[in-house]
């Protein structure tokens, strides 16, 4: 066991619960199956982050008739917990560990993995989201270093709220995620505040595209175009529905001006 954890949070990529703005445009069936090539990409950036790695499954999103009936041996939850574990342990495979979100909001959910964490021994944690497909390994890897010298570290993204939280054990500060409006676009801020009037000592990541929507989707393709994510599955994905994506095209952002010629 190792003394530093990410908590890698996902949904089951049931058509229909994910990604729902963006498949009110696409359609629910083909969102989903981006969905899953976002996942997978991510995670095959986190393990290779010298850290123990935790997913941490929305399991309110795989619905009953793909659960797999076989049990997780050792995995708290409620009744029926266990079933949908098993559902995303056979999506992503059988050789990580897997955990249950619990709580009624993100905010929620996020604390209570956190906690649990730190109660298994873990010094250093950090949480973060699915959203994010073209996430690089070494930033991931950069928060956790960071929580060595620092209290806590979190990354902004471009649309107001962010993508990645952590903290070191000593420093942990579950009120950050009390009483905040998960869908608004404030949560950066308002989450910034709180942290400073802790006096923590915050490392602040590099802004990231958070994709939520078709616009979000357009600056991921464009910016990507000479990356080396544009070998990804997602990418790949993305292509699928090329004319589609080119239909939001818009000024894009100076950031994102920046890294479109290659980042």
């Amino acid at each position: 066991m190792s003394d530093t954890c990410v908590l890698f949070f996902v949904k089951y990529p049931e058509p229909g619960a994910v990604k729902t703005r963006l498949a009110s445009v696409m359609g629910a069936e083909a969102v989903a199956a981006m969905y899953r090539h976002f996942v997978q990409d991510m995670l095959a950036e986190l393990v290779q982050v010298k850290a123990d790695l935790r997913i941490c499954c929305d399991t309110g999103t795989v619905p009953p008739d793909v659960q797999d009936v076989q049990d997780v041996q050792g995995v708290p939850g409620a009744p029926g917990t266990q079933g949908a574990l098993s559902a995303c342990k056979a999506w992503l495979g059988p050789q990580h560990v897997y955990q249950p979100q619990q709580g009624d909001d993100l905010g929620a959910r996020m604390c209570t993995a956190l906690a649990d964490a730190y109660a298994a021994g873990y010094e250093r944690v950090v949480v973060l989201g699915s959203d994010i497909p073209d996430f690089p390994h070494e930033l991931a890897q950069k928060a956790l270093d960071d929580l060595d010298l620092h209290d806590a570290v979190i990354g902004p993204a471009f649309d107001g709220g962010y993508y990645l939280i952590g903290f070191r054990r000593d420093r942990f500060l579950p009120g950050v995620f009390e009483g905040v409006e998960w869908s608004g676009g404030s949560v950066y801020a308002a989450t910034m505040e709180r942290l400073e009037a802790a006096r923590l000592d915050v490392v602040r990541l590099p802004e990231w595209n958070d994709v939520d929507t078709m616009w979000d989707l357009n600056v991921l393709y464009r910016t990507n175009r000479n990356s080396s994510f544009r070998k990804s599955s997602s990418y790949a994905a993305m292509r699928e529905h090329d004319a589609l994506i080119r239909q939001y095209d818009m000024e894009l952002p100076v950031w994102a001006r920046e890294t479109e010629s290659g980042k």
